[in-house]
Parts: structure tokens; sequence; C-alpha cells
């Protein structure tokens, strides 16, 4: 890993505790520098601002998800499996980010313009992954026959109805404290398409 690398990982690991402790509005650039022990002069190097550093901190996190989405499903053979695998690791990082999730419903209206972006590629990877986990189960057997754009809308319903569990979550979590609920959730899924 070149040194770049390295300051710029230290700088996100510091700001995302920071943002998610205290909020975007509420953390500066010197909290930040403090916290990775970094001058405030190598933060802009890296970054021309705070802003900036939170859309890098995001976008690390999604790309983190993404990658142990695709490392989870492919891990796995059948249809059923991929999706199980699927659902459960988007449980298991809607848990993890809840504070950093908290963070976004508080400073909405900033925070959204700036994500946008990033936000609806990360659903779109994730709508194509469950297309191609659905469309598998359909030619194997495993799940009902769906047409091509059923597949589609399910797909998407899918990747919303996990979105729509992110605010409820950052609101009051102990509604939803343990894998249970989304073990229990992605085997009513499974039961409602499976064949």
């Amino acid at each position: 890993m070149e040194k770049d690398e390295i300051v710029i990982g230290e700088i996100l690991v510091a700001a995302k505790s920071l943002f998610a402790k205290f909020g975007l509005k509420k953390t500066t650039i010197e909290d930040i520098s403090i916290a990775a022990n970094k001058g405030k002069s190598t933060l802009y190097y890296y970054f021309p601002g705070k802003n900036e550093i939170f859309e890098a901190v995001v976008k690390y996190e999604l790309e983190t998800v993404i990658r142990n989405l695709r490392e989870n499903v492919s891990a796995v053979h059948s249809a059923k499996d991929k999706l199980r695998a699927f659902l459960t690791i988007q449980g298991i990082n809607i848990l993890e980010l809840r504070s950093l999730y908290k963070v976004l419903f508080e400073d909405i209206l900033e925070s959204r313009r700036m994500l946008m972006p990033l936000r609806l590629k990360y659903e779109q990877i994730q709508i194509e992954m469950i297309t191609e986990i659905l469309s598998g189960g359909v030619i194997s057997g495993e799940f009902k026959n769906l047409s091509a754009e059923n597949i589609k809308k399910l797909s998407f319903f899918m990747i919303i109805a996990f979105r729509g569990l992110h605010y409820p979550l950052s609101i009051n979590p102990a509604e939803i404290q343990s894998q249970e609920y989304f073990d229990e959730l992605i085997d009513m899924l499974i039961e409602g398409i499976g064949n």
C-alpha cells in the first residue's frame, strides 16, 4: 500500500468515527486532524474540505458493502443461497452502519445533494446483483417462473424495502436489535418466490 493510501485511510477512519458521533455539521476539520494525528495542511492536501472527507467516508463504506455482497454471493451456488447471502449481508450492513446513517438523516438536506450520485450508483449495482440472482433462480427452477420485467420490479422492490429500514434503525435501533429480525424477513421473501 502506498503512503498516500495509508494517510487517506487514517484520515477516513478518524473522520468516520467523528461523523458517526457528532454529525457532519458539528465535526470540524480541526477535529478530524487531531483524531487522525495529522496536520490540517495534510487534510487539505488530500481533500478540499470537510464535505469531501464526508463524501469519501460514505463512498468507502458503500464500496466495502458492495465488496462484501459480491464475496458472499459468489461463495454460494444456488439462487436461494445467493439471495439469502445478499439479504443477510444487507441486514448486517444496516446494523453496522446505523450510526453513519443517523448522521445522513440528521444532515439530510446538505448530505442528500452531495451524496445522491453515490447512492444511486450503489443502489443500481445492488439491483443488478439481485436481478442476476433471481434470473438464475428462475432458470434453475428454484424460483417461480417470473418474466424479465417482474424480475426487474422485484429486484427494485427488495432494494427499496431494505432502504426503508435505514431510517427506523437510525431513529430507534432498539426495535430491530438482532440478526433474527433479518433472518425472518429473508425467509419470508425466499419462501414467497420459491418453487
